[in-house]
C-alpha cells in the first residue's frame, strides 16, 4: 500500500467534519503530509463547551446517536468509549392544547408503536384506530433508491398511518431537532427506517415493532461526555497537533497543473488533494472557480438559523421532572421556542442540586423572528412562554445566548442525488478537490463523522 509519502493533502475547516477527515488520513496514511487550515482562532465548529452556571454546558449540540456506527466507533478509537455516558432522563414531552403531554413511550422518531402508550386526547380516535394496525400505505410507495424513489417524511407517515400523527408527533420531534418540516425532509435520508418499512409487505408499524422487539430496551439512545463534546474536539486536535492552524484563512482554491493552488489571506500553497470541509456557501465560494456546476449546487442547500439560549434558575425558583429530558414546541403553536432541554435531569454531570439549567432553542427554516432579535429580546421573549409552559416567574441565576447563524442545512427529496451529482461534478472538472461536511449525511455528529470518513476515503482512492 502506498502511504502518501511526499504526498500533501490540505483540508479546508477544523469543524467536527474536518478533524475526523484529517484524523482518519493520519491513521490510514501515515507517510502523507496533513494540514487542517482553520479560519477561527479555535478548532471545533459547532461543538462548543464552556463554562455556565459553574458547569460545562454545551452551546450546541450536547450529544450523539448511538444507533449508527460513525461516532461511536470514532470514540472507541481515541479510547473515549469508557468515559461517556447515557441520559438519566429518557422521557420527553410536547406542548400540545396549552400543555405539556409526554412522548408515548416506545416512539420512533416521534412516531408510537403501541397505541396504548398514547395519552387521552393526544390523538383522534381514527388516528388510533390507523395506530393499532400494520400501516399498510394507503398507495403504492415508488421503490428504489433513485431520485424517483424518495419521499418527503410527511408522505410517508400521511400514507402509512394519517395525518393526525404526523402533524401532532412526528413532526414535531423531526422537525423541532432539524429546524425543518417533515413534509420537506428526504425520507432517504433523514428517516431512512421509515422509507424501508413503509416499503415492506408487512407494513410501517409492523416492520418497526418487530425490529423493536429485537432490540435491547436497556441500549441508550444517546451518548455524550461529562466535560462536553468539546472533549471530543481536544482529543482530535491533541491527535493532529501541529498539523492543525487556526486563524488560516482560505481565500482561494484553484488548479495548478497536476497540484492545487491554495490562497491565504498571508501567502500561497499548494497540495496534491484539497478537502473543503466547511459549511455549504462556503464550500460554494471556495469551488466555484474550479466546478461552478457543483458551486451552483452548493449554493441552492437551504439553511436554518438557530438560536441557543440557556438559562439556570435557583432549584427552589424552578424543579423539574427527574424522569424528564424536556420538551419540543410544535410549529404550529405559534410560540418562539422549538425545544426545551432540562440539563440536569438529561445528564447527571449538569445536576449540582442548586440549579436548574434549561437549554432553550429558537428557529426553524420558516421562522427567523429569533435572528432578528437582540439578545435581551429574545431572553424576554424565551422568559414569557417559559413562564407559560413551566409557570416559572422567578429571575434567572445566569443567562447565555449562542447564535448560529445559518448552521442547520435542510435535507429536501431527492438531496442524497445532488450531493452525489456535486462529487461526480467535482471528480470531472477537478480531480483532487473533494467537498465534505453537514450538508451531506446529515447535520449530527455521527452523519458528520461519516462524512469525514467518506472524504478520506476518497482521497485515499485518490492517491493510491
Amino acid at each position: 500500500m502506498n502511504t502518501g509519502t511526499g504526498r500533501r493533502v490540505v483540508v479546508v475547516g477544523a469543524g467536527i467534519t474536518g478533524l475526523t477527515t484529517a484524523h482518519r488520513l493520519m491513521a490510514d496514511r501515515p507517510g502523507l503530509e496533513i494540514t487542517v487550515m482553520e479560519s477561527a482562532p479555535v478548532a471545533g465548529g459547532r461543538l462548543v463547551t464552556t463554562p455556565f452556571a459553574g458547569l460545562p454546558v454545551d452551546e450546541g449540540a450536547d450529544s450523539f446517536l448511538t444507533r449508527v456506527p460513525w461516532a461511536t466507533d470514532l470514540c472507541a478509537e481515541l479510547g473515549l468509549s469508557d468515559e461517556l455516558v447515557s441520559p438519566s432522563a429518557r422521557s420527553a414531552s410536547l406542548w400540545l392544547d396549552e400543555q405539556l403531554r409526554p412522548i408515548p413511550d416506545g416512539s420512533v422518531l416521534g412516531l408510537p408503536l403501541d397505541p396504548a402508550t398514547v395519552q387521552p386526547g393526544l390523538l383522534s380516535e381514527a388516528d388510533l384506530e390507523r395506530l393499532a394496525g400494520p400501516g399498510i400505505p394507503d398507495r403504492p410507495l415508488p421503490a428504489g433508491d433513485g431520485p424517483a424513489g424518495d419521499l418527503s417524511i410527511g408522505e410517508v407517515i400521511r400514507s402509512c398511518v394519517g395525518p393526525g400523527v404526523l402533524e401532532r408527533l412526528v413532526d414535531p420531534l423531526l422537525g423541532g431537532v432539524n429546524a425543518g418540516m417533515a413534509d420537506e425532509m428526504s425520507c432517504a435520508l433523514m428517516a431512512p427506517q421509515f422509507l424501508r418499512a413503509a416499503r415492506s409487505d408487512e407494513g410501517l408499524l409492523a416492520t418497526l415493532r418487530a425490529a423493536a422487539a429485537e432490540a435491547d430496551p436497556t441500549t441508550p439512545v444517546f451518548a455524550a461526555h461529562p466535560a462536553g463534546m468539546a472533549h471530543l474536539v481536544a482529543t482530535l486536535v491533541g491527535r493532529l497537533g501541529e498539523r492543525i492552524r487556526t486563524n488560516q484563512r482560505v481565500l482561494t482554491i484553484a488548479a495548478d497543473g497536476d497540484t492545487w493552488r491554495i490562497g491565504l489571506d498571508n501567502g500561497t500553497e499548494t497540495a496534491d488533494a484539497v478537502v473543503v470541509a466547511t459549511p455549504a456557501p462556503v464550500a460554494a465560494r471556495l469551488v466555484d472557480s474550479a466546478c461552478p456546476e457543483a458551486a451552483t449546487t452548493l449554493r441552492g442547500i437551504g439553511h436554518a438559523s438557530v438560536s441557543l439560549a440557556a438559562i439556570a434558575y435557583r432549584r427552589s425558583d424552578l424543579e423539574v421532572p427527574a424522569d424528564q429530558s424536556g420538551f419540543l414546541v410544535p410549529r404550529g403553536s405559534g410560540m418562539l421556542m422549538t425545544a426545551c432541554s432540562f440539563a440536569g435531569s438529561k445528564w447527571s454531570h449538569l445536576d449540582d442540586g442548586e440549579h436548574t439549567i434549561l437549554r432553550v432553542s429558537a428557529g426553524r427554516i420558516d421562522d427567523d423572528r429569533s435572528s432578528h432579535m437582540d439578545d435581551d429580546t429574545l431572553v424576554a421573549s424565551l422568559r414569557r412562554e417559559l413562564s407559560t409552559t413551566l409557570g416559572v416567574e422567578a429571575d434567572p441565576t445566569a443567562v447565555r445566548v449562542t447564535r448560529w447563524p445559518d448552521s442547520l442545512a435542510q435535507f429536501p427529496v431527492g438531496h442524497r442525488r445532488q450531493m452525489a451529482e456535486v462529487l461526480l461534478a467535482l471528480s470531472h472538472d477537478a480531480p483532487g478537490l473533494f467537498v465534505t461536511g453537514s450538508a451531506h449525511n446529515g447535520v449530527g455528529i455521527p452523519a458528520c463523522v461519516r462524512s469525514g470518513n467518506d472524504a478520506a476515503a476518497a482521497v485515499s482512492e485518490l492517491l493510491g
